[in-house]
């Protein structure tokens, strides 16, 4: 049996051309669009078009996502870090803000937020450490003021993340010709594309998975795409294919054994899930070729052409049962492209906005009192162990810290004193819980009154925390 696009039935006009009825609540004209701050989202936009949140400064959200090719990058797959190269398409951020049920083709990341700080901190995209991002940013009197106006905080990542992923949420195609249509313009698609919407819900069978606002399912399926060939011809393509199934603990004698991607199995480890991907929505998709998680197929008429003939070989024996030959005529698949054009509005163009430079901040070096130091009495003679500093009893704490010797550290811990439910003593060994929006620098203020000590967190929960950008919420870190 077929699922149909519509919850409305399709409607024959006597022996003529089938008529769709419309549906206004398939038509994003009509739909509640997300809500952002225009503050926040002019933010965002400066932040998604600013390389100084990369490692070497060279490489902004944009240069994966722009607009000038639908928002994705143009390429079969997606560039990345100088020194290394992605192996996957740039997914377009066009109404991504609709976008439910986890991010990229295979849904690994929760939400836009988690995207964002995922990307800046991999090694392959942005690879940039998270405090170094954000003195960087502090380093800029523009965006300091901006987030203080904002939030009434000086940037972090949190913010950051939430800035950039509320500029994409803004990103939105809603007047397509479909959407005209399906909000009531009964002339707003040509007979071609009719003929295609009527075979899109019938002999084609697309509705099957491409369905729903943005015409997806948000399920997954093996459609058996082929495999990117430069996969098998780039060393360094290998490289961060390898590199990020390590990272995900694929096991070596899998992932040695894959000449293309293994999709959802990389969130599940569910052998039922390779070669799976989430139906990818078909908003604006006459911008954002080429097309597949990989890239394979330049154009819309190869795409339907892979689909009329069913597919191509089942590598994983998790092909989709729905992919099946569809005897496409010539005129037929051109009446399919024709209606897959019509759910593409006009271009989202926005103008590359004036970015803020650094500025060298004034050192306080005036208030310093040099002789009053070089006077200090001798700090008495202290044994090779690291001394102990002792949270005061008004804390409501009974625990002991090391003193790092860090000149910003202090023997004060506010946010462990507001919240001392954070720290477990477990089998003699203290812990701190991490909550929504911690970064290794946050814990380690909380602990040390110094979030430059975030490194030693980090050394000391290496076995579990490989990296020192993935911080989550309910993790406990071992406090060394």
């Amino acid at each position: 049996m077929r699922t149909l696009v519509f919850s409305a039935a399709l409607i024959v006009a006597g022996t003529g051309l089938a008529a769709q009825q419309v549906d206004p609540a398939l038509s994003l004209i009509t739909s509640e669009p997300p809500k952002v701050d225009r503050e926040v989202v002019e933010l965002g936009k400066m932040l998604f078009f600013d390389a100084r949140l990369s490692g070497d400064g060279s490489t902004a959200c944009v240069d994966c996502h722009d607009p000038d090719y639908g928002w994705s990058d143009g390429s079969e797959l997606a560039r990345g870090y100088p020194g290394t190269k992605h192996w996957r398409n740039s997914q377009s951020i066009v109404n991504v803000g609709y976008v439910g049920g986890g991010l990229h083709w295979d849904a690994g990341l929760a939400s836009l937020n988690d995207q964002v700080i995922d990307a800046m901190g991999a090694g392959f995209v942005s690879n940039i450490d998270t405090v170094l991002a954000e003195e960087r940013l502090r380093q800029i009197p523009d965006y300091v003021s901006r987030f203080k106006a904002i939030w009434g905080e000086t940037p972090n990542m949190p913010r950051i993340a939430e800035a950039i992923a509320t500029f994409e949420m803004s990103l939105i195609s809603e007047n397509s010709p479909y959407d005209q249509y399906m909000a009531g313009q009964r002339s707003a698609l040509s007979q071609d594309a009719l003929r295609g919407l009527e075979l899109f819900n019938g002999k084609a069978n697309c509705s099957s998975c491409h369905n729903g606002k943005l015409m997806s399912d948000m399920q997954f399926h093996n459609v058996s795409v082929p495999p990117n060939p430069s996969l098998a011809e780039d060393p360094l393509r290998q490289v961060t294919f390898r590199y990020l199934m390590r990272n995900l603990d694929v096991e070596p004698e899998i992932y040695d054994a894959l000449d293309r991607d293994p999709g959802r199995y990389l969130s599940t480890k569910d052998p039922q899930d390779l070669g799976k991907f989430r139906t990818p929505p078909l908003r604006y998709l006459k911008y954002t070729a080429p097309y597949m998680h990989n890239g394979v197929f330049y154009t819309l008429e190869e795409v339907v052409e892979f689909y009329n003939v069913g597919g191509t070989q089942d590598v994983f024996q998790t092909k989709s049962p729905l992919l099946q030959p569809l005897n496409l005529s010539r005129q037929e698949k051109q009446a399919l492209v024709a209606f897959l054009e019509s759910m593409s509005g006009s271009e989202i163009k926005v103008k590359q906005p004036e970015l803020p430079d650094y500025e060298a901040l004034a050192f306080p070096a005036a208030s310093l009192n040099l002789a009053a130091l070089e006077q200090a009495p001798e700090p008495a003679p202290t044994s090779n162990a690291e001394p102990e500093v002792t949270v005061p009893a008004s804390s409501g704490l009974s625990m002991t810290l090391r003193d790092t010797g860090s000149p910003y550290a202090t023997a004060e811990t506010p946010a462990v004193a507001d919240n001392p439910s954070r720290i477990k003593d477990i089998g003699g060994t203290l812990y701190v819980t991490v909550e929504e929006g911690d970064t290794l620098g946050d814990l380690a203020r909380v602990i040390y009154g110094d979030p430059l000590q975030y490194r030693r967190l980090y050394e000391a929960n290496r076995d579990n925390l490989r990296n020192p950008n993935d911080v989550r919420k309910g993790m406990l870190l071992r406090i060394p």
